[in-house]
């Protein structure tokens, strides 16, 4: 069943099982309040027939009975909340494998125009890398992936480690759609996790205080002593005192326990999510995945320590209930009980929870990328080797691009040639091309099937100029812009680092004579240094490289021809240098000149 088809199956099937809840939850409504109804009828009896204990009886039962439909109700709730979740996901992602129209985030606040790559190669923002492959639920895993796609992985051993989670997680529909949903359920607010660290950061206050550890057993004791003192001597003078000591107590620590209440307070929720998350995670068969096996032994220890900090962070909020704030405390110093609760559960699991938080990221990025890997039925894995930088591949097509209107073309770099020109007319494919090549060699070196028919690579350092833009606010022209990215590019060079570089059309803010030059010794300059790479250019003059240095530089192109007073484009890549123009012919066709 192809992907399309799945996602229009599990709409439908949602959405009946929503229909027969929605039902359900309808009858344990009526339920419930004829169960209430009748608990007060059999209580009013039970007054007005002078304490007839049959309908004591009865009215306990009836209260049982709407406490465990009440229950019920909240169960199927939490059920059919998951179900719209994953009926939303589903639509979407029908929506996009039928339209190509994505309604996941398109991580457009990742968006860096001083970064190496990700603005010319569209990785993020509209109709971008980032909204195809984004599933993540939770901010921690749209930062995870963002990074993931900014900082590709570099080694091979790790690029296939990767292969083999994306290869074991693409066919399990459920369990990922699963992942998706309870993580958009975690409803993780900015300051949830933020909040965390902070609150794991503060100094433990509580629990190395030993008398104030006694003293909250203590004294409650005391003061229930008190309490019996008085029924029998009616002296209330020592029930008096204890309480006013708890009172004390409470006043001496209240900032102390406001202060940690603030950090992490109505996060139960959140932390519940996350619980449930990696309990989902070490549940789920690994397979041969040796990095899925590695993620899911932390989420085992974590599932339950997560449970227990969302329960005691539940605790916590209470004190703000009337009756706990006042009564308990007064009674039972409920706030210095869940203080030593919250410092135990900190000092046992304070140096774990960055590696917890970092399995749910982690897992939400692989689950993105073998969605990816899901959709795309038709995409291979590459071969990754390190043995010498090289980029072989036959049919590569742009990812953004629908199967349908997608053409694909070949390249061949590094076996022996280490650049190429790529020349060509206005609109015939050039840039295209470049960022074609670009994108899947991204794709590869995260460890995802490519838009390809074969793809060998080796892993390298992306680094390209083809959008640069200037800026007012920073007073920087476009010409200068450039200059700067080129720049960037060579001090990467210098290091010693593999860089792969994508040049589309450079030095346009200089005079035709200066640019030619320019972009020849350029040209030349980066041959001196361990990359690879591919330059975009209408300077035809460029291709007498090739004759200079036969062996390390290829000419390519893209033509278009003019037929019938019309302009034809086949996007097909060439050997040799472009011979045909359109510019003037177009200008006249749209009647410009």
């Amino acid at each position: 069943m192809s992907p399309l088809a799945t996602y229009e199956q599990q709409i439908y099937d949602y959405k009946g099982a929503i229909s027969q809840l929605q039902r359900t939850l309808s009858i344990l409504g009526w339920t419930r309040l004829a169960f209430f109804a009748l608990a007060l009828f059999c209580g009013y009896k039970f007054f007005s027939m002078h304490f007839d204990l049959s309908w004591l009886v009865a009215a306990l039962v009836m209260l049982a009975g709407f406490v465990v439909t009440l229950v019920r109700y909240l169960s199927l709730q939490e059920k059919q909340t998951l179900l719209k979740a994953l009926l939303n996901l589903n639509e979407k992602e029908w929506q996009l494998g039928g339209t190509g129209q994505s309604g996941f985030d398109d991580g457009v606040r990742f968006s860096d125009e001083q970064h190496p790559f990700t603005g010319d190669l569209d990785v993020f923002g509209h109709a971008s890398l980032y909204t195809h492959i984004n599933r993540t639920g939770t901010l921690m895993g749209g930062v995870a992936l963002a990074d993931a796609l900014k900082l590709p992985l570099k080694e091979e051993v790790e690029i296939r480690l990767h292969q083999d989670v994306i290869r074991e997680l693409a066919p399990r529909v459920k369990f990922r759609q699963l992942i998706t949903a309870h993580a958009s359920l975690t409803g993780e607010q900015s300051e949830d996790v933020a909040g965390l660290y902070k609150w794991l950061s503060l100094p433990l206050e509580f629990i190395n205080k030993r008398w104030l550890n006694i003293a909250r057993w203590l004294m409650p004791a005391l003061l229930a002593g008190g309490a019996v003192f008085y029924f029998i001597t009616n002296e209330y003078y020592l029930f008096t005192f204890f309480l006013c000591v708890n009172w004390l107590i409470l006043g001496m620590h209240v900032k102390k326990v406001n202060a940690q209440h603030q950090l992490i307070s109505n996060k139960e929720k959140t932390f519940g999510k996350f619980a449930l998350l990696l309990q989902l995670i070490s549940a789920e068969d690994a397979g041969k995945a040796v990095l899925l096996k590695e993620k899911q032994e932390q989420a085992k220890a974590a599932n339950t320590a997560l449970h227990q900090l969302a329960r005691i962070c539940n605790a916590l909020d209470q004190r703000l209930n009337l009756l706990v704030g006042v009564v308990l405390n007064s009674f039972l110093l409920y706030d210095l009980h869940c203080a030593f609760a919250i410092e135990k559960w900190k000092a046992q699991h304070k140096d774990d929870v960055k590696g917890w938080l970092d399995v749910i990221a982690r897992m939400e990025v692989w689950n993105s990328m073998a969605t990816f890997a899901y959709n795309h039925p038709e995409y291979i894995y590459p071969e990754v080797t390190g043995e010498s930088s090289r980029l072989i591949a036959t049919g590569v097509g742009h990812p953004l691009i629908p199967a349908s209107e997608c053409i694909r073309n070949g390249i061949s770099i590094g076996d022996p040639q280490q650049f190429l020109i790529i020349t060509g007319s206005n609109m015939s494919g050039k840039s295209t091309f470049l960022r074609s090549v670009g994108s899947n060699l991204l794709l590869a070196m995260c460890g995802m099937p490519v838009c390809a028919e074969s793809f060998s690579c080796s892993p390298m350092q992306i680094m390209t100029s083809m959008r640069i833009k200037d800026s007012i606010a920073k007073h920087t022209s476009y010409f200068q812009a450039e200059l700067l990215r080129l720049q960037q590019i060579v001090e990467v060079l210098k290091g010693g680092t593999r860089v792969f570089i994508l040049l589309d059309e450079i030095l346009k803010g200089t005079n035709s004579e200066d640019k030619l030059s320019g972009s020849r010794r350029l040209i030349e300059h980066f041959l001196q240094y361990h990359c690879l790479g591919m330059i975009a250019t209408h300077d035809l003059e460029l291709g007498h490289l090739e004759d200079t240095y036969p062996q390390r530089i290829r000419n390519y192109c893209f033509e278009s021809t003019i037929k019938d007073d019309q302009l034809f484009f086949d996007y097909r890549i060439r050997e040799g240098v472009a011979r045909n123009k359109n510019a003037t012919f177009l200008m006249q066709k749209m009647e410009i000149i």
